[in-house]
């Protein structure tokens, strides 16, 4: 254990004692993922909570940001231990709500939040099905929700039953994961054996997932926009509250995300669809709490699910606090705790974040370098901060490490956040963008 350490006499957690200067106290569980430490640390503030982070120095991130963390932070460090001491080492903090924004630290939550008997927080059993895409496609199948087809795939012995199943084209991805890291696309049987002997390099071990492709709608969303959307929905005791549908930008091959934007395009009856389905997805999967990011297919017969997320998405939060004034994690704490959360955000204008993304060319040890950590590659973006429109650049600042396209978000060259008047300004700006970027980046 790390920084300072709880100031109050330890108490069961929950039972409404006070904590360090009369507060609550609530524990993060900091990795990287949808929210940074000052994001939380703001929302803290803003909650009137004592905070303090959770940590693991096995996780890159978490090491490389260790020695801020210690300055600012009070630090519980789990590193090496099993759950149940984790547990032991969270308690002496005396939290009275527990949380995190990392895909890769919820089934720990889970279980310390269990231990500890802290209720706001997903339980062991609904993680497991938030964490594994098996598992919620075969609970949206039970619930009547979707009939897409989806086999799993331990290895390639499994893959031709799988495709058998499923047929062709479909979506290859691991079951656990987050930012559409090695998701591939299949349109044929050989392109599938390449993809699950890519996928077997890249992460040795990792359960796959076959599912048939879904087509997608230009018209629903618009054809210069993604064809599909995220809803983000509170959930306090069981009841659904929606905030926003989060639009998107078009995927970079394979499925890449570029980035988001508040309001969405759909019109008001597709809008209340991709509410209502991500509602019943949350039910079907028994998350009683929290914030939940759902990603819906928009096709030609309406929304489909993608996949329900039992945490804030990856980069909504900075969009729709920009855009609104609205604070998702200031939400996810206040959930943590047990308490509602402020009535949904209202819009003005057309807020964004576009990530610039290097093209689907040739990947780590194919013998041909990937398209992006060359030099000059800043000096040669630099025109995008002057764009009507971008009110930050975030850039390389040099030839950086090479980036593999199949490490999705992870593969990142940069991002620009802004705000337009309306969509059609958007649009242009987004047009604008790709013409900067072709020459250096060969597609966004």
């Amino acid at each position: 254990m790390t920084g300072p350490v709880p100031r109050s006499l330890p108490h069961a957690p929950g039972d409404g004692a006070s904590t360090v200067g009369g507060e609550r106290t609530v524990g993060v569980l900091y990795d990287a993922g949808s929210a940074g430490a000052a994001e939380v640390a703001a929302a803290a503030r803003c909650c009137d909570v004592e905070l303090f982070l959770v940590v693991d120095r096995a996780s890159d991130h978490v090491r490389e940001l260790l020695p801020v963390l210690t300055r600012r932070f009070a630090l519980c460090d789990i590193t090496g231990l099993d759950a149940q001491d984790a547990a032991g080492a969270v308690a002496v903090f005396v939290p009275d709500g527990l949380l995190t924004f990392s895909e890769h630290r919820m089934e720990i939550t889970s279980s310390i939040a269990a231990d500890l008997g802290l209720p706001y927080w997903h339980s062991p059993a609904v993680t497991g099905r938030l964490v594994d895409k098996l598992q919620q496609r075969r609970r949206f199948a039970e619930a009547g929700l979707d009939d897409l087809p989806f086999a799993p795939v331990a290895d390639a012995a499994d893959l031709d039953a799988a495709l058998a199943a499923v047929g062709l084209p479909a979506v290859l991805k691991p079951r656990r994961g987050a930012g559409g890291r090695l998701v591939h696309r299949l349109d044929s049987v050989s392109g599938a054996r390449a993809a699950v002997a890519a996928c077997a390099t890249a992460a040795p071990g990792a359960d796959l997932l076959v599912e048939a492709l879904l087509p997608g709608d230009p018209a629903a969303a618009g054809p210069q926009w993604g064809d599909y959307v995220s809803v983000e929905t509170a959930v306090h005791r069981g009841e659904c509250q929606p905030l926003c549908v989060t639009g998107k930008f078009p995927l970079v091959e394979p499925f890449r995300e570029r980035g988001s934007f508040v309001p969405h395009t759909l019109d008001s009856g597709l809008a209340e669809r991709a509410e209502d389905l991500a509602e019943a997805a949350i039910a079907s999967l028994d998350i009683s709490d929290g914030i939940v990011h759902t990603e819906l297919k928009l096709t030609a017969d309406g929304p489909r699910l993608i996949e329900v997320n039992g945490r804030l998405g990856g980069l909504v939060g900075d969009v729709v606090r920009r855009g609104s004034g609205f604070d998702l994690v200031v939400a996810a704490m206040r959930l943590a705790l047990g308490l509602p959360v402020p009535d949904p955000p209202r819009f003005e204008g057309v807020t964004y974040q576009y990530t610039l993304m290097p093209p689907a060319g040739p990947a780590r040890g194919t013998g041909s370098p990937p398209p992006t950590g060359m030099p000059g590659l800043s000096a040669r973006l630099d025109g995008l901060r002057h764009l009507p429109g971008v009110d930050l650049a975030d850039l390389p600042t040099g030839a950086g490490p090479a980036r593999d396209p199949r490490d999705g978000a992870g593969a990142r060259v940069g991002y620009l956040h802004g705000r337009t008047a309306d969509h059609a300004e958007l649009a242009r700006l987004a047009t604008s963008i790709d013409e900067l970027c072709r020459p250096v980046l060969g597609t966004v």
